[in-house]
């Protein structure tokens, strides 16, 4: 993704027939997420001054039912982010409540359930993981895998990686994690590799997701 000059971290929401939507105000960026229409395929990314754009928040599908993501708490503005999308989520469901006059609105609140932290995905034996560290959650690690617009985060046992203590496993690393035996994650820095040009026969992708 091409690096553009911000002077301020920027959120910029896409949707398939839209215009995209920038923003420069957390809050702002927060309560357009909400308002983005599920049918249109939304995302958002992050950008940093001095830094390329990062995905920030995507969808994803659930029991069948799709969701928004929310940014892990240590992305940029997550905080005020997570406020406003709470909030125009709440005010959305009292709008509704008062419209279906008391009719419990089942569905809203589902959904708030699904948003309020990405779904994960346990790392499976046999498989390579290709993607960026985005987050801890007690004693996994999480990983970011963005495969053409379709994002899943995989949660990693930090105990079974095999750089977890060298300082490889860091926020922002973009690693590749493969899982020759059951238990046991041997990581990678893929800016190392890149560096050392992999073999042209080695596999190469965006997700490395499903992997021999």
């Amino acid at each position: 993704m091409a690096k553009e000059d911000v002077t301020k971290t920027t959120y910029t929401i896409n949707q398939e027939g839209k215009e995209r939507q920038v923003f420069t105000d957390a809050k702002a960026a927060g309560e357009a997420w909400f308002k983005a229409d599920l049918t249109n395929k939304p995302m958002i990314l992050v950008q940093e001054p001095g830094d390329r754009p990062k995905m920030y928040a995507g969808t994803g599908v659930h029991e069948g039912k799709a969701y928004k993501d929310l940014p892990f708490d240590n992305a940029p503005g997550a905080a005020e982010f997570k406020a406003s999308f709470k909030d125009a989520l709440e005010l959305s469901k009292k709008e509704l409540a008062g419209a279906a006059a008391g009719k419990p609105v089942e569905h809203e609140q589902a959904r708030s359930k699904q948003a309020d932290m990405p779904a994960f995905e346990h790392a499976v034996t046999g498989k390579t993981y290709e993607g960026k560290v985005v987050g801890f959650k007690e004693n996994q690690v999480i990983q970011q895998i963005v495969n053409g617009d379709r994002v899943t985060h995989i949660a990693h046992d930090r105990s079974a990686l095999s750089s977890a203590k060298s300082g490889l496993v860091q926020s922002g690393k973009d690693l590749s994690i493969r899982y020759p035996f059951a238990g046991v994650g041997i990581v990678k820095d893929r800016q190392l590799q890149h560096e050392q040009k992999v073999p042209s026969h080695q596999p190469k992708g965006f997700g490395g997701m499903g992997r021999d």
